[in-house]
């Protein structure tokens, strides 16, 4: 991680002289509070899927003591690892009862599930943008199909050996509804359309003239940001990589300076959103969750 923000700290020493041109705060500061106030939208599906799929899972009544769990763990991803918000859940869920492998399996899922909807999308409009939508269609119609039969097809009597046999018992015992899948892997890729949808705010509110379209930014986004989830388990909130990843996928459109300061803006203002709205989550969520 380190080595990471020192790279982008000589980036931002190289080219002093090009960030200088970038001095309209006022506006930056104006679409980064667009941002900031779309943000909860985000936030707020992805608490609701996390709260359907432990209902789902761990075969318990659902509620506001979910989205409070959520709320509350999530800050943990900004510390190194994923050991320590995984711990968090584990440890306040066992107080209701739940066991701890039901947690990692419903972990794990929503991991999969972030992966694939970011796959689906950056690869769909991708093609489409390539004039092979119908070849983009096909391929997110296979990758639904297999991210749905394909756990169902490994725990067949051939597929023992693909995956442990604790695996293959649970989801023997615990039966997901293809279309509850289907629902959370939407949830998930709408996550991702508001998240594209801030950063192709935040590019037109730094870079103005650069040709970028918000299907070009939400797909930018979900490969960003699938990445950043990605290396997640290891890096907290995928920080530096998932910077020099968006500062990549935006210098064809925008300088480098200009998308690197996208970039940081980006991250300043997720950080800043994950503790208002992420406390104000967690505070409602206590309220309501002592009442029910």
């Amino acid at each position: 991680m380190l080595l990471f923000i020192g790279f982008i700290v000589a980036l931002l020493v190289h080219g002093r002289e090009e960030l200088r041109r970038f001095d309209d705060w006022h506006a930056y500061l104006t679409v980064c509070k667009q941002g900031f106030l779309l943000y909860p939208l985000s936030l707020g599906v992805q608490a609701l899927t996390w709260s359907m799929m432990i209902t789902r899972l761990g075969q318990v009544e659902g509620g506001w003591r979910d989205i409070e769990i959520y709320a509350y763990t999530h800050l943990m991803r900004r510390l190194p690892g994923a050991f320590w918000y995984l711990a968090g859940r584990i440890v306040i869920y066992r107080e209701r009862g739940i066991e701890t492998g039901v947690i990692l399996a419903a972990s794990g899922l929503e991991w999969l599930l972030l992966l694939v909807a970011a796959v689906l999308i950056y690869s769909g409009l991708t093609l489409s943008n390539l004039g092979l939508w119908p070849l983009g269609f096909v391929f997110s119609l296979l990758l639904i199909v297999v991210s749905l039969w394909g756990p169902s097809f490994l725990c067949l009597a051939q597929g023992w050996r693909w995956l442990p046999n604790f695996v293959c018992q649970w989801l023997g015992k615990i039966s997901i509804r293809r279309g509850e899948l289907v629902l959370w892997m939407g949830l998930y890729a709408t996550a991702y359309v508001v998240g594209g949808l801030i950063l192709f705010l935040l590019i037109r509110g730094i870079a103005p003239m650069a040709g970028i379209t918000l299907c070009e930014a939400i797909r930018i986004w979900a490969l960003a940001g699938g990445i950043g989830f990605l290396i997640s388990l290891i890096v907290p909130a995928g920080i530096g990589i998932r910077e020099l990843t968006l500062t990549a996928l935006l210098s064809p459109d925008v300088p480098t300076v200009g998308a690197l300061l996208i970039a940081l803006l980006l991250r300043m203002l997720f950080i800043a959103s994950d503790l208002v709205w992420g406390g104000l989550m967690w505070g409602v969520a206590r309220v309501f969750g002592r009442e029910q």
